[in-house]
């Protein structure tokens, strides 16, 4: 019996060893990517300084125009949206740049069922990787699962499912956007469906989800905090009008109580009927994308230098 323990301790630690050396080649291959999924996330968490930062799901990374914002507002912008992520994604990475500054402006894109549904940690477990060396968001990802703290003790476990995205940029470059694209992720591919002349129906409503609002009143009431002036925006989607479901019900609520200026596009016919705006049914390609962008921006920018001026005089 002793000498089974013996072994069984060796091949533990000869397990732990490999876990570390593996985990330490994967850091290194994280921290050096030229550009691409990881790229992203480590400049959102770790280095993003910009002016203006733009927080949404796969909508806020193809929809939303950096240079557009830029260029408009005079001011540096960062697009730190990730496709597939709610709102734990985006509860993590907030805590990751208020960890180290607060933007001037945050442009938050709400899809317009957001707060109808729980809330996915599994999907926010793309940012394991970052777990050890970002205690503030260790309160977020071990909502995952019961024992996720014990399995982020493994190197591996942290890049468990991540080894393509990793891996891939290093032989294939652009697929998620160019730097120099300051995390916008554009689509040039244009819609083949021609637009009939009635919209769809707007969906049935549907109770919000306690923790969902729970997540997202505590992004917004956090970036207040921090004098981050805030923006919310409903995106459009091709050939679906939505006016008033519930999570938009819910965003004009918190838009009249917080005093938070809310764009809903999710019912604007100068978007939802032109299907040479979309790259899909949900996603704006390259054309629509600066259209969008340079529209919301024309709304925002007298309160964003009405805000600066304000902020002046104090």
């Amino acid at each position: 019996m002793k000498k089974l323990l013996i072994h069984i301790a060796i091949v533990l630690a000869l397990l732990a060893v490999v876990d570390r050396l593996a985990g330490w080649g994967l850091d290194w291959l994280r921290d050096h990517s030229p550009d691409g999924r990881y790229f992203k996330t480590k400049y959102s968490l770790e280095i993003a300084q910009e002016d203006v930062i733009v927080l949404g799901s796969s909508r806020g990374e193809m929809n939303y125009v950096s240079q557009v914002i830029e260029d408009s507002l005079g001011m540096s912008c960062w697009n730190a949206s990730r496709g597939g992520q709610g709102m734990p994604y985006f509860r993590a990475i907030q805590e990751g740049i208020l960890n180290r500054y607060a933007p001037k402006v945050v442009i938050l894109n709400v899809d317009d069922y957001d707060l109808e549904f729980p809330p996915n940690y599994e999907h926010a477990g793309v940012l394991r990787p970052f777990y050890h060396n970002h205690p503030e968001i260790h309160h977020i990802l071990d909502q995952t699962s019961t024992f996720e703290w014990l399995l982020m003790q493994s190197r591996l476990y942290a890049y468990n499912s991540s080894y393509y995205y990793l891996i891939r940029p290093y032989f294939v470059q652009g697929l998620d956007g160019k730097t120099s694209d300051k995390g916008w992720k554009p689509r040039v591919d244009t819609m083949s469906v021609e637009m009939g002349k009635n919209l769809e129906p707007e969906p049935p409503k549907m109770p919000l989800n306690p923790e969902g609002v729970a997540l997202f009143d505590a992004l917004v009431k956090k970036f207040q905090d921090k004098g981050c002036k805030m923006f919310m925006v409903v995106s459009p989607n091709f050939g679906r009008s939505v006016d008033s479901s519930t999570t938009i019900e819910y965003l004009r609520k918190t838009s009249r109580e917080r005093d938070i200026p809310l764009f809903v596009y999710s019912n604007d016919s100068a978007f939802i009927t032109k299907p040479d705006y979309f790259t899909d049914p949900n996603h704006l390609n390259v054309e629509g994308a600066r259209l969008f962008t340079s529209d919301l921006v024309r709304h925002i920018k007298p309160l964003v230098v009405h805000n600066q001026q304000l902020s002046s005089h104090d």
